[in-house]
């Protein structure tokens, strides 16, 4: 497996979230096992949060459980 921490490897990994809505961002946070979060984020989307707000920090959090999934499973790392 190449190296997460290499920059082509890490655009590679965070290319999965890119361009994706706040629905699309939020259905990846619950298969990165975010489901809890991802209930939050609905919370603070119905308290009237600005959405580009909840979908730039949305982002983030995805982005983060990308590259940490990433690593773990990462065999050479062990």
């Amino acid at each position: 497996m190449p190296d997460p921490s290499s920059p082509e490897e890490a655009h590679d990994i965070l290319a999965r979230a890119q361009g994706l809505g706040v629905d699309g961002l939020l259905t990846m946070l619950e298969q990165l096992d975010g489901v809890e979060e991802a209930a939050v984020v609905r919370g603070a989307l119905t308290a009237g949060v600005p959405t580009t707000v909840v979908l730039e920090e949305l982002r983030r959090e995805v982005e983060r459980r990308l590259v940490r999934t990433s690593a773990f499973y990462d065999q050479t790392q062990w």
